[in-house]
C-alpha cells in the first residue's frame, strides 16, 4: 500500500491532530444529504461511512441485519454488516478521534475496516482512527492513524463527524473467544489424542500402518522425526528466503491470510513452491511415502492409474507477534462438494513439515478430528461461534503442538482446520507437500481450482527427484519454460473478527 504523499505526510504528522480537530467541528452537509437520500436513521446519516451504501444496489434496507453472500451486499475486508449498520457496536467508535502517540506515520486506507486491518498488522498499534470522505479537509480524507494506546483525553472522545476509531480487536469478543479457543474442548499433542502420534524410531515396522489408520479414521496423524536434521535446515533456509521475498512485496505486513500471515502457494505464480528443489524433494520422503501408499491404497486400481498424484506443495508463514485474535476461521482446503462422494480413499492429503520447534504459543494448527467425513458448515465456523458449534456436535479440537524439528503433520484435506496466533517473537514456518487421489486429480485437472494438477516443477528440478518422486509427479512436470516466483501483488486483506 502506498504511503501518503510528502505534503500529506508533513501536514498529517506535524499538524494532523489540530487539522482534524478543526475539521471535525465543521458540519458536513454531504453526509446528511447522502443519508437522507438513502433513508438512513438520524445517527447513521451523521456518522456513517458513505462507502457503505454506494447507490448501486447496496442500501441499508437490503444489506443491514444479515450477511449476504452475493450481489451488491457482499461484505468483505473493506465493509461489513457490523461496520456499516451498527453504530452501537463496541468494535467501532463513530465520531471519535484518538489522540496520543502514533505507532507509525499515517497511511492511506479505503475504509475504517481496512484501517483496523493495518493496525492488526503493526505490533505496536493498540488503536486506530480513520478519517472519512465526509470531512471538509480534503488532504486528511482516507487517512489511517495507528495509535500506541486506546483512549486519551476527553477532547478526543467528544463525538464528532467524519471519523471512526476502534481498538486493535473488538474488545468484548476478544477475551471470550480467546478463552474458549484455548481452554474449552481443547487438547494438544501432550495428551496423545486418539493415539494419532506415531514414532517410527520406536516402531519401524508398524508406524506406517498406524499413521494411515489414524488418517483414515480421524483425518490426521503426526509422525515424529520424519525429516532429517540436514534436510530440515535446508528447507528452513529455503522457506526463509521465500518469506523475505514476500515481505519485500508487503512492507505493511498486511498478509494474504490475515495480518502478518502468508500462504506461500496462494502468492506463487504456479500455486506451488515445488520449483524450489528443497520443496520438490518433499514429494518422496522415505518415512512419509509408505504412509501415503497405505492411505491411497487401491485408489489407483479403481481408475486404472497410480495410487496417488503429487501436485507440488506450499505451506504458510506466520510472523512473530501475530497476536491472539488473528485466528482463522475453520475451513477445508478443497472447494468442491464432490470431496464427500467417497469416504476412502481421501481426495487429498496435505503434509506439513516442522523445520523448527513449534510451541503451543507459536502458531500451531488447530484441527477438528473426525470432520473429514462431515460436510463443511461455513455459517458455523467463525472463531466466536466455534466452541458452541463443537459442543452442539459433540466434537473437540486438537492443537498440533508442541512439534519438534523434523516432525510431520499429515492431514486429510477435507478436515476442518485453521491457524492460530504466533505469540512468539520468531517466525513460524510450515512448508508442505500436497497429494491427490487419482479420481480427484482427474476431476479437477484443467480447472481453476487452487489444488488442481498443473505444471509446477521445472524439468531440471523434476529430473533431480527419486524415481518414485518422478513417477507420482508427472502431472506437475513442466514441459517447457515455467514462470515461477511470487506475484508482484500478493496482499489480500482479510478480516476474521
Amino acid at each position: 500500500m502506498a504511503a501518503l504523499s510528502p505534503a500529506q505526510r508533513h501536514r498529517g504528522v506535524c499538524c494532523g491532530q489540530a487539522l482534524i480537530q478543526l475539521a471535525l467541528v465543521a458540519t458536513s452537509h454531504a453526509v446528511a444529504d447522502f443519508a437522507v437520500h438513502h433513508g438512513v436513521q438520524e445517527d447513521l446519516e451523521v456518522f456513517a461511512d458513505p462507502s457503505c451504501f454506494d447507490g448501486k444496489g447496496r442500501t441499508p434496507e437490503k444489506c443491514c441485519g444479515h450477511v449476504p453472500h452475493a450481489g451488491p451486499c457482499l461484505w468483505g475486508n473493506l465493509l461489513s454488516d457490523g461496520y456499516c449498520c451498527n453504530l452501537s457496536s463496541e468494535c467501532f467508535a463513530w465520531g471519535v478521534f484518538i489522540d496520543g502517540d502514533d505507532a507509525r506515520d499515517p497511511m492511506p486506507a479505503r475504509t475504517g475496516l481496512e484501517c483496523r486491518h493495518l493496525c492488526q498488522a503493526e505490533p505496536k498499534c493498540q488503536a486506530w482512527s480513520f478519517v472519512l470522505a465526509t470531512i471538509p479537509a480534503e488532504e486528511l480524507r482516507f487517512s489511517c492513524w495507528l495509535k500506541t494506546r486506546l483512549w486519551s483525553s476527553g477532547e478526543a472522545l467528544r463525538r464528532q463527524r467524519g471519523v471512526v476509531s476502534g481498538s486493535r480487536h473488538c474488545p468484548g469478543v476478544h477475551a471470550d473467544t480467546l478463552h474458549q479457543l484455548q481452554a474449552l474442548r481443547t487438547m494438544d499433542l501432550r495428551q496423545e489424542p486418539d493415539a494419532a502420534v506415531v514414532r517410527p524410531s520406536l516402531d519401524p515396522e508398524g508406524y506406517a500402518q498406524r499413521a494411515a489408520e489414524s488418517i483414515l479414521r480421524r483425518g490426521w496423524a503426526v509422525v515424529r522425526g520424519a525429516l532429517g536434521a540436514e534436510e530440515a535446515e535446508e528447507l528452513m533456509a529455503a522457506s526463509h528466503r521465500a518469506m523475505e521475498d514476500l515481505l519485500d512485496r508487503d512492507p505493511e505486513r498486511v498478509g494474504n491470510r490475515g495480518p502478518r500471515r502468508y500462504s506461500l502457494g496462494s502468492a506463487s505464480k504456479t500455486h506451488h513452491m515445488a520449483h524450489v528443489p528443497e520443496w520438490a524433494r518433499l514429494i518422496d520422503n522415505p518415512v512419509i511415502t509408505p504412509i501415503l501408499r497405505l492411505v491411497f491404497q487401491d485408489a489407483g486400481e479403481q481408475n486404472g492409474t497410480d495410487d496417488y498424484v503429487a501436485i507440488g506443495g506450499g505451506g504458510d508463514v506466520v510472523l512473530g507477534q501475530t497476536d491472539s485474535l488473528q485466528w482463522q476461521w475453520l475451513h477445508v482446503d478443497l472447494p468442491r462438494w464432490e470431496i464427500y462422494d467417497r469416504i476412502h480413499p481421501p481426495p487429498g492429503i496435505g503434509v506439513n513439515f516442522a523445520v523448527h520447534d513449534v510451541s503451543c504459543q507459536g502458531g500451531a494448527m488447530r484441527l477438528i478430528p473426525g470432520t473429514h467425513v462431515m460436510p463443511y458448515l461455513m455459517h458455523k465456523m467463525a472463531p466466536h461461534t466455534e466452541t458452541a458449534m463443537l459442543e452442539e456436535m459433540g466434537l473437540s479440537r486438537v492443537f498440533a503442538c508442541p512439534l519438534q524439528r523434523g516432525d510431520v503433520l499429515l492431514r486429510d484435506l477435507r478436515l476442518w482446520h485453521a491457524g492460530s496466533a504466533n505469540l512468539e517473537t520468531e517466525v513460524r514456518h510450515s512448508p508442505n507437500a500436497e497429494f491427490l487421489a487419482p479420481w480427484y486429480a482427474k476431476l479437477t485437472k484443467g480447472t481453476s481450482d487452487h489444488l488442481a494438477p498443473r505444471e509446477a516443477i521445472p524439468k531440471n528440478v523434476w529430473e533431480g527427484l527419486s524415481l518414485h518422486g518422478q513417477h507420482v509427479s508427472m502431472s506437475a512436470r513442466a514441459e517447457g519454460d515455467l514462470d515461477t516466483g511470487f506475484h508482484q501483488k500478493i496482499i489480500v486483506p482479510q478480516q476474521f473478527d
